[in-house]
C-alpha cells in the first residue's frame, strides 16, 4: 500500500523515531517481528525483553501481581511468563510499559496524563468488552485500543510551542480536528497512521485506523473510547450513564450487569497502569464511588487520609533534580522547569500542594499560575492574594528575599493572612519561598499538607528548598540566555 504524507507528518516521523521515541519504535517492531514468525518460542519473545535489565524486572514484577497472577506462583523467568501468559498478554505488557517510559522522558503537561490515563481506560474497557462479545482477541483489542492515539501522546509530550498554541484553541472552545489542522497542518489521527505503518504497530491497530476493521472488533474499540471520554465528567455524570445504557443494548447485556463490569475495569485500569509506571496517569483514570466506599470513606482515620498523599522519596528527589539541570541545558519554556520543580516538590517532598504563584507586573497581587493539587482548578479560579500592606505574611518574604516555614500558631506567625486567602489555602503550616531571578523576586513557591495533616519538618522544608533554589538558579540561566 502507498502511503502519502505531509512533509510535516514526515518530519514529526522522523523526530519521534530518531530523537524522542526510539526505544519504543524499535521493541515494538521487535516484538511484532516475532509474534508474526510461524516458528516463535517463548525464548524469542523473552530475548527481545531481556535486553533491557529494567524493562526484565518490571515485567516480571507485573506477572507476578495479584492482577496478573492471582494463583500466586511465583514466575521467575521472562520465558515462562510467556508460557503462562501467553505470547499476547507478554506483548500488552511490554508495550504498555515502553509506551509509559516513552511519553515520561517528555513533557509531562497536564494533556499528556489526559490522554494517557483515557488511553489506558479505554483499553482496559475494550478489552472486556472483547471478552463479552467473543470478538477476537482480547488483548490484540487491547493494545490496538491503547495505540489508536499513539499520535496525540506523542504530540502533547514532545510537541513545544506548537503544544501551547493547540491548547489555546482547545480552550477557546474550538473542535479537535480544526483545531490540529490549524496549528499543524493535519489532524493527529494521521500521525497515528504514519506511525502504525512506519513502527508496525500491528494489523488491528492499522485495519482500526484506516477502518477495515470488521464490525464487531472495530465496536468493542470504539465503545472503550466512547466510555472512558464519558466517565472522564464522572462515573455519577448523566454522560457516563447515558453511555452504559448505550453499550448495555448493543451487547445485548443487562444494564446493571454491565455497570459492574465497567465500573470493576475502571479500578483495574486505574491499578495496572500504575504497575506499567504511570502513577500521575492511573490517578487520572475515574474510579466509581459506592456506597460501600462512601461509608468507608467516612470510617477513615487521619493516617488514612494521609497515606493517599506521597511520601517522601529521596531517590526521587536527586532523580528530579538532574532530570531539571538536563533540561535546563536544553532551554525550554520557563513553564516546563516550573512544571517539573513543582512535580518534585510535590511527589519527591512528599506534600500535599506545591503551588507556583506570580506577582503581576503592578508587584500588589500574587495569583496561581502552576500547581500540583487537588483543589487545583478551584485554587486557580479563585486565590488571589494582595500583596501590597506590609503587615501580610507573604508580602514580607517577597521584600526580605528568604524562605519561611509559616507556623500553624498564629501568634508565632509573624503576619497576617486574609481571611480570603484562609478559606482556599486553609490554616499553615506551609513552606514559602521567593521564585528569584537576577535578584528580583517573580513570585513565590508555596507548599504545605494541610490535607493529611502530616507534620511538616525542617528536612521537608530543606528538600523544598533545595526545588525552589534549583529553579532559581534555572530560570536566572534561562532569562539571561533571553
Amino acid at each position: 500500500m502507498v502511503v502519502q504524507r505531509s512533509r510535516a507528518v514526515q518530519n514529526w516521523i522522523k523526530q519521534l523515531s530518531e530523537k524522542d521515541m526510539p526505544v519504543f519504535s524499535g521493541t515494538v517492531a521487535e516484538v511484532s517481528a516475532v509474534l508474526n514468525s510461524e516458528d516463535t518460542s517463548a525464548s524469542d519473545v523473552a530475548n527481545v525483553v531481556l535486553r533491557d535489565a529494567s524493562l526484565t524486572g518490571r515485567v516480571l514484577k507485573v506477572v507476578n501481581s495479584f492482577h496478573f497472577n492471582p494463583t500466586n506462583q511465583t514466575i521467575n523467568t521472562v520465558s515462562r511468563a510467556v508460557m503462562v501468559m501467553g505470547f499476547e498478554q507478554v506483548r500488552a505488557l511490554t508495550f504498555s510499559m515502553v509506551l509509559v517510559d516513552s511519553l515520561n522522558r517528555g513533557h509531562q503537561r497536564q494533556k499528556l496524563i489526559t490522554e494517557m490515563a483515557g488511553a489506558f481506560h479505554a483499553a482496559a474497557q475494550a478489552q472486556e468488552f472483547a471478552k463479552i462479545s467473543h470478538a477476537g482477541d482480547p488483548e490484540d483489542l487491547f493494545v490496538a485500543t491503547l495505540l489508536s492515539r499513539l499520535g496525540n501522546m506523542a504530540f502533547w509530550a514532545f510537541a513545544g510551542k506548537q503544544a501551547d498554541e493547540l491548547l489555546s484553541l482547545l480552550e477557546e472552545g474550538i473542535q479537535e480536528a480544526e483545531a490540529e489542522k490549524v496549528v499543524l497542518g493535519f489532524e493527529l489521527v494521521e500521525l497515528t497512521k504514519a506511525l502504525s505503518h512506519e513502527w508496525h504497530l500491528g494489523d488491528v491497530v492499522s485495519d482500526y485506523l484506516y477502518k477495515r476493521l470488521e464490525a464487531n472488533k472495530a465496536a468493542c474499540i470504539n465503545a472503550g473510547l466512547s466510555l472512558a471520554d464519558a466517565a472522564r465528567a464522572g462515573w455519577d455524570s448523566t454522560e457516563a450513564e447515558l453511555k452504559i445504557h448505550e453499550l448495555a443494548d448493543h451487547f445485548d447485556v443487562e444494564v446493571a450487569e454491565l455497570r459492574r463490569h465497567v465500573f470493576e475495569n475502571a479500578r483495574q485500569a486505574r491499578e495496572v497502569t500504575e504497575l506499567y509506571g504511570s502513577k500521575t496517569a492511573s490517578e487520572a483514570i475515574p474510579v466509581p464511588v459506592t456506597e460501600e466506599d462512601s461509608e468507608k470513606a467516612e470510617m477513615q482515620d487521619d493516617s488514612i487520609i494521609a497515606a493517599s498523599y506521597p511520601e517522601p522519596d529521596i531517590h526521587y528527589q536527586m532523580t528530579v533534580m538532574q532530570e531539571i539541570s538536563a533540561t535546563i541545558q536544553e532551554r525550554p519554556k520557563i513553564g516546563i522547569i516550573l512544571e517539573m520543580v513543582l512535580e518534585g516538590i510535590y511527589r519527591g517532598v512528599g506534600t500535599d500542594r506545591a503551588i507556583f504563584m506570580m506577582l503581576n507586573p503592578e508587584r500588589s497581587h500574587l495569583s496561581c499560575k502552576y500547581l500540583f493539587a487537588d483543589d487545583a482548578e478551584l485554587l486557580r479560579e479563585k486565590l488571589l492574594i494582595d500583596v501590597r500592606r506590609p503587615e501580610n505574611v507573604f508580602h514580607q518574604i517577597i521584600e526580605t528575599q528568604k524562605p519561611r516555614l509559616l507556623p500553624g500558631d498564629p501568634a508565632q506567625l509573624g503576619g497576617t493572612l486574609s481571611k480570603d486567602t484562609l478559606k482556599l489555602l486553609g490554616k499553615p503550616p506551609y513552606m514559602v519561598m521567593p521564585a528569584i531571578v537576577k535578584n528580583k523576586v517573580i513570585g513565590l513557591f508555596i507548599a504545605d499538607r494541610n490535607a493529611s495533616g502530616r507534620l511538616l519538618t525542617e528536612t521537608d522544608f530543606l528538600a523544598f528548598q533545595q526545588f525552589c533554589q534549583q529553579a532559581n538558579m534555572g530560570l536566572t540561566i534561562l532569562a539571561m540566555q533571553g
